[in-house]
């Protein structure tokens, strides 16, 4: 089977209940990928440390019989090849913490969990979730809270048939291609891909793709009409990042996508842009 291309997976925890199914996948592609697993908690300057609140990867781990009973951390190195860390800062920039740490972490891929909230909450106080990603500009995955995902926290046992992956004209997918396909034949080699296009016509690299879906109408709308009907285990997006003030107020097409979607996103961000803001 095909390893994961990650080498360092960052999940950032506000050691809430509802965050145990981001961690699961955090921890269960870690496995996968015998990668490094840092979990990182942001919290305000000054506010006291609670070590006993992080994760516990080992009790997941041994819940899905990948360890044995009273197992330690040295355990999972040996045996699973995750080098875990754990640390806590204070800030009061969470995101641009988070993405800091990324980048001195050398993180290529974030967890991470998103939790509800209204448009104007979103403007004025934004998504911690959406602007580490958009500051870090490595690839991320965004389950929502309460959302189960392909990971049954349970077992570990993954389910990954069908994979959405809209593609639009204007961010090149053939990286996004690469890299999902990697992530997914190394988890459920049968899983099957549908791409989808919104527009007109299909986009010249159309022919480099495996069928692409041709569909017209609003982009996001009918992206998550489709989802609706297919009922994907994992969507798919390419992004570019924001291109305006507009996309700056209302969210990329990706995260707009994200916030509603029925089943986690993976966000891929074209890499000769990563440079951007």
């Amino acid at each position: 089977m095909e390893a994961l291309p990650f080498r360092s997976i960052l999940h950032p925890t506000d050691y809430s209940d509802s965050s145990i199914a981001a961690f699961a996948h955090a921890l269960r592609l870690s496995v996968a990928a015998r990668s490094a697993l840092h979990l990182l908690h942001v919290d305000h300057a000054g506010e006291e440390t609670r070590w006993e609140r992080f994760p516990d990867a080992l009790s997941l781990l041994e819940r899905w019989k990948m360890l044995g009973a009273g197992s330690k951390l040295a355990d999972l190195q040996d045996r699973l090849g995750v080098e875990l860390t754990r640390d806590a800062l204070g800030s009061d920039d969470v995101a641009g913490t988070i993405s800091a740490f990324a980048e001195q972490r050398a993180c290529d891929l974030l967890v991470l969990l998103t939790h509800g909230s209204s448009w104007m909450g979103r403007i004025l106080k934004g998504s911690v979730a959406e602007a580490s990603a958009r500051l870090t500009h490595a690839p991320a995955m965004f389950l929502h809270e309460g959302q189960r995902g392909f990971v049954d926290p349970e077992s570990g046992k993954v389910r990954l048939h069908r994979i959405l992956m809209p593609v639009a004209a204007d961010v090149p997918p053939m990286h996004a291609w690469g890299l999902a396909a990697k992530v997914v034949r190394a988890l459920e080699p049968l899983a099957e891909f549908h791409m989808l296009h919104v527009g007109d016509t299909l986009p010249t690299f159309g022919n480099m793709l495996p069928y692409v879906d041709l569909k017209r109408g609003p982009v996001v709308e009918t992206i998550l009409s489709v989802a609706g009907q297919m009922k994907p285990d994992l969507i798919v997006m390419a992004t570019a990042g924001h291109h305006d003030l507009f996309d700056d107020l209302r969210g990329s097409t990706t995260e707009r996508v994200m916030r509603q979607a029925p089943c986690p996103v993976l966000a891929i961000p074209e890499p000769a842009r990563r440079n951007r803001a």
